[in-house]
């Protein structure tokens, strides 16, 4: 009786673990995602990433920041979609 308890108690366990990353996917990666839905949302991301972001927009598939520079000038940076990571297409 002790192994059937802990065979179940397995099963369940192991059902759980498969089952919670599957409904914890991010939304981001849908493909009905549109930065332009989602754009104040980004925003506050970037921002509290450290980055003062005065737009954004969807680009090839990434999202375009127009970005405040230290200095008050502004700039353009990519980042991924999903984890808002800066991309540095000179790395590729």
């Amino acid at each position: 009786m002790i192994k059937t308890l802990a065979a179940a108690a397995f099963a369940t366990v192991s059902l759980i673990a498969v089952a919670v990353p599957a409904q914890a996917a991010n939304t981001y990666a849908d493909a009905s995602y549109s930065v332009a839905d989602n754009e104040a949302s980004i925003i506050q991301r970037l921002t509290e990433k450290g980055v003062d972001v005065q737009g954004v927009e969807e680009w090839s598939g990434y999202v375009r920041a127009f970005v405040t520079n230290a200095d008050g000038s502004t700039s353009m940076a990519i980042y991924d979609p999903i984890y808002l990571n800066e991309v540095n297409f000179g790395a590729l």
